[in-house]
C-alpha cells in the first residue's frame, strides 16, 4: 500500500512538473538568463560589435558623474509621483461615485468609457494625442484659440511637456485603477453600512470611516503596480516627444534604450539597468514595510 501511494505521489509530481515546464523554460530563457547577462555585462565595456572587456567599476563611477542620467532620474521621479497620486485619487473618487449609483446601466456605461483607454495600445494613444496636442495644427489649441487663449506648446515647451505626458498617462490608467478599487468596494460586507446608517452616518462619513479603511488592501495593490509601471514608462513619451524638448520628458527606460541601442554602449546601459532594477525593488519593499501602518486587513 505504501509503495502504491509512493508511486502515485511520484506520478503526480512528474505530471505537475510537465505542466510547469513550459513556463519554467520561458522564465529561464527570457528572464533569468538575460538578467544574469545584464549583471555580468554591467561591469564590462561592450558596444555589441566587439567582445566585451572587463572594466571593473568604471561604469559605476560614470553613473555618479552622468549629469544627463540625473536629469532623467528626476524626470522619472516627478512623473511617477504625480501620476500615481492623480491615478489613485481620481480612480478612488470614480469608484466611490459609481459604487453609490443604483442605476446599473449608467454604472456599466461609465465603467466602459473610463476603462476603454486601458485596453487601447499605447502606440495608438500616443499618435492620437500627438495630433491633438500639436501646437499649430492640434484641435486642443484650435479650440483654445476660439476663446482667446494663445497656442500652448504642449509637447514642445519644456515647462509643459512633462505635465502633458502625465495628463495622458492619468487619462489612460484611471479606468483600470477604478475597476480594481470598485471590485474591492463590492467585496466589503454591507453589514458595516447598515450598522453605520442606523447611527445616522451620511455618505461622506461612510466613505471616510468604512469604505476607504476597508479598501486599503486594494489601494496598496494598485499603488505598488502603478509605481512600478510609472517608473518603467517608455512607450507614450518615446513616441510623442522622444525625450524632447531638452530631455524634459526623457524617462529612465528611454535613456537605457538610448544608451544600449542608439549609442551602442551596452555595458554602461546594463549598469544603469542594474541600479534601476535595484531602485524599483527598494521602493517596492519600502511600500510593503510601510503598509503595516495604514493597511487594514480586518
Amino acid at each position: 500500500m505504501k509503495r502504491q501511494k509512493s508511486y502515485i505521489a511520484q506520478r503526480e509530481s512528474r505530471t505537475g512538473w510537465l505542466f510547469v515546464l513550459p513556463a519554467l523554460i520561458l522564465f529561464v530563457c527570457f528572464v533569468l538568463l538575460p538578467t544574469l547577462a545584464m549583471l555580468v555585462l554591467g561591469f564590462t565595456k561592450y558596444n555589441m560589435l566587439k567582445p566585451p572587456t572587463f572594466n571593473g567599476l568604471d561604469n559605476l563611477m560614470e553613473v555618479l558623474t552622468d549629469q544627463k542620467l540625473h536629469v532623467v532620474a528626476w524626470n522619472t521621479c516627478k512623473l511617477t509621483v504625480a501620476a500615481v497620486i492623480l491615478n489613485i485619487v481620481i480612480g478612488l473618487v470614480l469608484a466611490l461615485m459609481i459604487a453609490n449609483r443604483r442605476n446599473g446601466i449608467f454604472s456599466y456605461i461609465i465603467r466602459l468609457l473610463y476603462f476603454f483607454p486601458a485596453i487601447v495600445a499605447p502606440a495608438y494613444i500616443a499618435v492620437i494625442w500627438t495630433i491633438l496636442l500639436a501646437k499649430d495644427t492640434g484641435l486642443v489649441n484650435y479650440y483654445l484659440g476660439k476663446i482667446g487663449i494663445e497656442p500652448i506648446g504642449w509637447l514642445t515647451d519644456a515647462s509643459v511637456s512633462l505635465w502633458s505626458i502625465i495628463g495622458i498617462d492619468v487619462w489612460r490608467n484611471i479606468g483600470f485603477i477604478m475597476i480594481i478599487l470598485l471590485a474591492g468596494i463590492k467585496n466589503i460586507s454591507y453589514d458595516y453600512y447598515e450598522a453605520a446608517a442606523l447611527d445616522g452616518a451620511n455618505a461622506f462619513q461612510l466613505a471616510r470611516h468604512i469604505t476607504i479603511p476597508l479598501l486599503t488592501p486594494s489601494i496598496l495593490f494598485v499603488l505598488i503596480i502603478n509605481v512600478i509601471s510609472e517608473l518603467k514608462s517608455f512607450d507614450i513619451p518615446n513616441i510623442m516627444t522622444k525625450g524632447d524638448p531638452v530631455d524634459s520628458t526623457r524617462t529612465m527606460a528611454m535613456y537605457i534604450y538610448n544608451l544600449a541601442f542608439q549609442r551602442m554602449n551596452m555595458g554602461y546601459a546594463c549598469m544603469v539597468s542594474i541600479l534601476f532594477v535595484a531602485v524599483i525593488m527598494v521602493v517596492t519593499v519600502i511600500q510593503l514595510k510601510m503598509s503595516d501602518r495604514w493597511v487594514n486587513y480586518d
